[in-house]
């Protein structure tokens, strides 16, 4: 007696072999293509370990869809401005139908590839393939059994080995039912579905589900959890969605919904949950009153293409898409949009197959490290080019600052690290990686790079320090004569009580040394002698043990007058040379110096 498990299996086994017929006579823009040998072998093994499931938000270099669509003209423009759209089309004369309509609607032909292989349905999200990077450190195409569509619609369910096949990709076959509507990722080993899931693979227990997504996905954490919309597709991309990462968007309805308290809900355990960065999930909000397909979105790289029912909720759901996404521009589309089918369902990104992948755990929150902040990261160019070092590093900022480059070095392994200095405590710091490669690729993490950059906030670290207080204006004789030695004092505070040293500038060229340790707002004095009359400013400042200084302190005014001593000098030549005028100088010069 055979086991359920067991004739799953069996069942998979023969939808792949039925997967390689369909290839053989599958083509994309008129060439035909057929599995090899090899090709056909690996499918029936897990992927090379280890293995990375794509995400949505990362970058991607084409989207599929299907015709008839399911979508319209405007979308489609809007897509191939940037990447490929590959349509499929079941004829080439329905290739040539197409084409006539995408350059008749302002579509980029140059933009647009076709996938020649019959279809059932315009659902490619469902059936489309699922990209996994693996241990080949190649671009591959996961296959499994599209449960809505088994089995009744053998064409949908065909696509992803024909895809493969066309593409020169190796693909996989997994052997579970499943649907891509209610499947998310982070693309760091985190998923989520609802209990659909277990629902269309009754031969197999929850655990037998998580040990096949981690051999032909990756996946180490499994999130199942139970729909909220209460809706018959229980399809977890009619509520929720992936914006990065450590970011979640759940939609949100007013307290009197039928749905409200599944809902949040959902909004509380996944803020209970622990992200791939170690923090708890951020769970960001679309208000969706009466069922909006909101959270019905695609990502495409740096754009954001979200359904609108001409609702007055519309505006509000775009607001909320650019609050929590910053950077990416988003776009609403109007269409033949449902409360569960709308933009995200009726289309599949394809991974860029040369990404150039950026890995890395940001700093958050409090950070504490005297000798700089070390952002770390594995950077690796699967396009096989080399990166430019030079532009590889991190750019950061303090509070709004301009942005500072670091260059990354390299650690071995592709991994980079650079380091931030220490800042003292309480300075906001920003971040955000930068690479590029020989192939052109430049990429970000966070992928939008400024707009959304890390935050993270210097906390212990070095302590803010206050330079003295400007000093009082020094006191002393504000008369006298050169040659006399005096006496001037000054004081001034420092408000971290640190020990202050002044430096005095006399007026005449000279300022010394700097001079203590005094305690702060103890008065101190120093003295000086000019050698010269005239009048001097005499003024002083302070620096504590950091070398922080103060201002200038106002200055004293110091005059000497002229000396005696060079009127005596003047007289003794007068003698010599004019001794009749010298007689006359000299009672004026007795009589200055005794009367």
């Amino acid at each position: 007696m055979y086991s359920k498990r067991t004739i799953q299996i069996s069942v998979g086994f023969l939808l792949v072999v039925a997967c390689f017929v369909a290839a053989a006579y599958s083509t994309v823009s008129g060439e035909s293509t057929c599995f090899s040998d090899d090709s056909f072998a690996v499918l029936l093994n897990p992927p090379p370990s280890p293995i990375r499931q794509v995400a949505e938000f990362e970058p991607m270099e084409a989207v599929l869809i299907r015709y008839p669509f399911g979508i319209n003209y405007d979308l489609i423009a809007a897509m191939a401005e940037d990447i490929t759209v590959v349509t499929i089309v079941a004829s080439p004369s329905q290739q040539n139908y197409v084409i006539n309509q995408y350059i008749n609607n302002g579509v980029n032909i140059d933009h647009c590839s076709f996938l020649l292989a019959p279809s059932d349905t315009y659902w490619t999200r469902d059936y489309g393939p699922w990209f996994v990077f693996n241990g080949n450190n190649e671009l591959a195409v996961i296959d499994f059994t599209y449960s809505r569509g088994y089995p009744n619609r053998p064409n949908d369910n065909n696509i992803p080995s024909v895809f493969a096949a066309n593409q020169g990709l190796p693909s996989f076959f997994m052997p579970l039912f499943h649907e891509g509507g209610n499947y998310m990722t982070d693309g760091q080993g985190i998923a989520v579905s609802t209990t659909l899931v277990w629902e269309v693979n009754p031969g197999l227990t929850a655990l037998e589900i998580d040990q096949i997504v981690s051999e032909y996905l990756g996946i180490q954490t499994y999130h199942v959890v139970p729909d909220v919309n209460g809706e018959y597709i229980k399809h977890v991309d009619c509520w929720g969605k992936y914006l990065a990462p450590d970011v979640i968007l759940i939609r949100e309805v007013p307290p009197g919904h039928s749905q409200y308290a599944l809902i949040e809900s959902a909004v509380d355990y996944f803020q209970s949950q622990m992200s791939c960065y170690g923090t708890p999930y951020t769970v960001v909000r679309v208000y969706t009153p009466t069922n909006e397909p909101y959270t019905n979105s695609l990502i495409l790289n740096n754009k954001v293409f979200v359904p609108l029912k001409g609702s007055p909720w519309d505006a509000a759901a775009i607001a909320s898409y650019q609050d929590a996404m910053p950077g990416y521009e988003v776009l609403g589309f109007s269409g033949t949009w449902q409360s569960t089918d709308a933009i995200h369902c009726r289309t599949m990104g394809i991974a860029d197959r040369y990404m150039l992948y950026i890995e890395h755990t940001p700093l958050f929150g409090n950070q504490s490290s005297q000798s700089g902040y070390d952002i770390q990261a594995k950077i690796y160019p699967y396009s096989g080019q080399n990166l430019i070092s030079t532009s590889t590093g991190v750019y950061w900022r303090i509070d709004t600052g301009n942005w500072n480059f670091i260059q990354m070095q390299p650690q071995g392994n592709h991994y980079y690290h650079a380091v931030i200095p220490a800042q003292v405590n309480g300075t906001v710091v920003s971040y955000y990686i930068h690479a590029e490669d020989a192939s052109g690729r430049a990429e970000n993490h966070p992928y939008i790079g400024a707009e959304n950059a890390y935050v993270f906030t210097a906390y212990g670290d070095v302590y803010q320090n206050t330079p003295p207080e400007r000093p009082q204006r020094p006191s002393g004789p504000a008369n006298g004569k050169a040659g006399t030695t005096y006496l001037y004092s000054t004081s001034t505070s420092d408000a971290d009580s640190d020990v202050v040293f002044y430096l005095w500038d006399w007026g005449d060229g000279t300022t010394g040394e700097w001079l203590g340790p005094n305690a702060s707002g103890a008065v101190v004095s120093a003295s000086h002698v000019w050698s010269e009359e005239g009048t001097y400013l005499v003024r002083v400042k302070a620096k504590d043990v950091h070398d922080a200084e103060s201002d200038w302190s106002d200055p004293l005014a110091v005059t000497m007058p002229k000396s005696s001593v060079r009127a005596l000098v003047f007289l003794e030549r007068l003698q010599r040379l004019f001794p009749n005028v010298y007689l006359f100088f000299f009672e004026m010069f007795h009589r200055a110096i005794f009367v």
